[in-house]
């Protein structure tokens, strides 16, 4: 077993390699633990989120602040660690045998400051509370209500162009988000309910979607930034675009 301790971490730009084992052919497969703390009291921290992008497999630490991911295949892996008011932490994983790799994470506390968010008391349902929740998180993009009434005038589809991880393919008459990395369709929901991409084998046409009747856009590239409650179907390993209509209006 491999075991590797983590200092003040110094953020999402945080890299490390870890190799587990010897040199194995590529049906084996090793096992990612470790444990989660807070850097400066060195208390265990529970409810921390444990992204292992490939494949896209997410899990939580326990009341100890324990983790465990099984069956990793061989090769280069990334893991998101993050939760909510820490400064989230990506690790890069080289898997080259049926070996344990330990590590213990030190989660260094960050408050986010942003500007702010347009919210009306017509609009502040739970899912755009929601929405505000996942932009403190600091990971994706986020388009608001002052972002989005900017842009009535154009096609949704527009709105993507050039956004990083995200490219528009037209099939026909219609347009559909990829992964720019992959180039599988995007997971596309509306108003929290899951409408196409992963295992629904379902592409959405983004222009269906008329600008000037959202409130609120999320994007999120890939496995490693979507949040847990966008999973869905596929496990976002595509990536993932939330829509939300604008309400009382």
């Amino acid at each position: 077993m491999s075991r590797t301790r983590l200092g003040k971490s110094p953020g999402i730009r945080a890299s490390l390699i870890l190799l587990a084992g010897l040199p194995a052919p590529l049906a084996a497969q090793a096992v990612f633990m470790g444990r989660t703390i807070n850097d400066s009291t060195k208390q265990p921290i529970s409810g921390v989120e444990v992204v292992l992008e490939k494949p896209a497999t997410r899990v939580e630490s326990d009341a100890q602040g324990k983790f465990t991911i099984g069956s990793i295949p061989w090769g280069i892996q990334t893991a998101v660690i993050r939760k909510i008011g820490y400064r989230p932490v990506r690790l890069r994983l080289m898997v080259a045998g049926d070996d344990t790799v330990e590590v213990e994470i030190r989660l260094e506390a960050s408050a986010v400051e942003l500007e702010p968010i347009e919210v009306t008391a017509s609009t502040a349902r739970r899912g755009m509370e929601d929405f505000v929740r996942r932009r403190l998180a600091g990971f994706g993009r986020f388009y608001d209500a002052k972002d989005l009434r900017r842009s009535e005038g154009r096609r949704l589809s527009d709105l993507f162009t050039g956004v990083a991880g995200v490219r528009v393919v037209n099939r026909g008459l219609r347009s559909v988000l990829v992964s720019s990395r992959s180039g599988c369709p995007m997971a596309i929901w509306l108003d929290g309910t899951q409408l196409s991409g992963g295992g629904l084998r379902i592409t959405q046409d983004i222009n269906e979607f008329p600008i000037s009747q959202l409130e609120g856009i999320e994007v999120y590239a890939g496995a490693g930034e979507t949040p847990a409650e966008l999973f869905g179907t596929g496990n976002g390993s595509c990536g993932t675009v939330a829509l939300w209509t604008r309400r009382g209006r």
